[in-house]
């Protein structure tokens, strides 16, 4: 796992997730497509599959490899099973009915959990629920508008999600019209004859998204908390007091 110092605000600032497919060529891929601007890469392993999901730890152990040296965050769409075996730095649980709180349990207090949503009582479950600290939202801009309006992305108490389904460069400024201010891309990136270079072409656009947006520096500022505070204890005739760092 990446450094868990840090985990939460990366994830808060995050703004582009490439879903990786569980194939031989995400290894190699890995590297320029955080590079090119992804903040997070997330496998997404084939629960159906046996030979799929003997090959996820290659899989994940290069993307691993590659956040290790771009800073990015690794992710896992998957089981909680094999995500506790696999140890991302985020884990996103595909089965709709898994129970969050269990997935905790199992993934350790101290775990990123990330839901996808593809309606609106989805949506509202996951703000609603303590254990999910994240979402993906989609298809259609109906949804995410949606969850602009109930999470807007520029509320720095709103759980950070995702736009995602179909999005490439072309219908970005569709999504951010719609609300969205960080998008999750599958095919965009995978097929693309230059995944580095796509995925620099829908950071660019998000960048100028959040740059229009002054809204947005209270995201960016919220993301880092307070200082850490040190208590020290009182001093013969002095009061007490924190330093805060």
């Amino acid at each position: 796992m990446t450094a868990l110092m840090g985990i939460a605000t990366r994830l808060k600032l995050a703004r582009l997730l490439w879903i990786a497919p569980d194939t031989g060529v995400v290894s190699s891929l890995a590297r320029p497509v955080f590079a090119g601007g992804a903040d997070i890469i997330a496998l997404a392993d084939d629960p159906s599959d046996p030979i799929a999901d003997a090959t996820a730890d290659d899989a994940l152990a290069g993307i691993l490899e590659a956040a290790r040296v771009t800073q990015g965050l690794s992710g896992y769409f998957g089981r909680t099973v094999s995500a506790a075996k696999l140890s991302p730095d985020v884990v996103v649980l595909v089965d709709p009915e898994a129970n969050t709180a269990r997935a905790r349990q199992l993934l350790g207090e101290w775990s990123v959990i990330g839901r996808e949503c593809h309606d609106r009582a989805a949506v509202d479950a996951a703000l609603a629920d303590p254990c999910v600290d994240f979402l993906l939202v989609g298809p259609g801009l109906e949804l995410v508008r949606y969850a602009a309006s109930v999470a807007p992305a520029q509320d720095p108490d709103a759980k950070p999600w995702f736009a995602v389904r179909g999005i490439s460069p072309r219908s970005l400024d569709a999504v951010v019209r719609a609300g969205a201010m960080r998008v999750a891309v599958g095919a965009a990136i995978t097929d693309a004859a230059d995944p580095g270079a796509v995925a620099s072409a829908l950071k660019n656009g998000l960048r100028e998204a959040w740059n229009a947006d002054a809204r947005m520096e209270e995201v960016t500022r919220s993301a880092f908390g307070g200082g850490p505070k040190l208590t020290f204890p009182p001093s013969p005739g002095a009061a007490d007091g924190e330093i805060e760092l």
